[in-house]
């Protein structure tokens, strides 16, 4: 039997889950946990759009019940926000996720990430998928410029409609639940854990 099919079970991946909420993590395979993607912080502020603040936007884009709002003009619309300092993550793969929630965009365009600022975080335009649902991109940091920034927005190719985008985040790309080496190092962790209690 392979590793795979070892920690690919239901069994394991129920107890993965369960481990990730562990909050003492004293040894070195509980630290493990702290490598995956998803404890890694999200560098975007208000990706959720709760409140109408953090976002630097262009005419036509509005954070309006809890949604990034892109409405259609003709013209190029944008919702952009500086993450850090230049040359933090400078050749680090970071991964982005967001939602569509809604898509009635009439005309001839992109949603795009990067690109429109001469400071942005990415190295160039990356059009991304803007139909219904969540989406995730894996993209190397770049930047030539004096800031990170992240900049998303729809082309000016667009006549009328709008988009309207949720849950925007990103975080530095590490270890991934479903890789078999992370799940192989916490498995051990959860095994070891599981006999000390045992011999308590």
């Amino acid at each position: 039997m392979s590793w795979g099919e070892i920690y690919n079970t239901s069994w394991w991946g129920v107890a993965l889950d369960t481990a990730r909420t562990v909050k003492a993590r004293p040894d070195f395979f509980g630290s493990q946990l702290n490598l995956l993607t998803s404890e890694q912080p999200n560098l975007v502020t208000n990706g959720k759009f709760d409140t109408d603040s953090d976002w630097i936007l262009s005419s036509n884009a509005i954070i309006q019940n809890d949604l990034l709002n892109l409405n259609a003009s003709g013209g190029f619309v944008l919702a952009q926000q500086l993450l850090f300092s230049s040359g933090l993550y400078n050749s680090k793969t970071v991964k982005l996720t967001y939602n569509v929630t809604s898509n009635d965009l009439i005309g001839n365009g992109n949603l795009r990430v990067g690109g429109y600022s001469g400071s942005s975080l990415f190295p160039s335009v990356i059009n991304l998928n803007k139909s219904i649902g969540s989406h995730t991109i894996y993209i190397t940091v770049n930047s030539t410029g004096s800031n990170n920034v992240l900049d998303l927005y729809i082309t000016g190719g667009y006549t009328s409609g709008k988009i309207t985008i949720d849950n925007v985040s990103l975080q530095v790309a590490r270890a991934e639940l479903n890789q078999i080496e992370a799940k192989k190092c916490l498995a051990d962790w959860i095994h070891e854990t599981a006999l000390k209690d045992l011999n308590n």
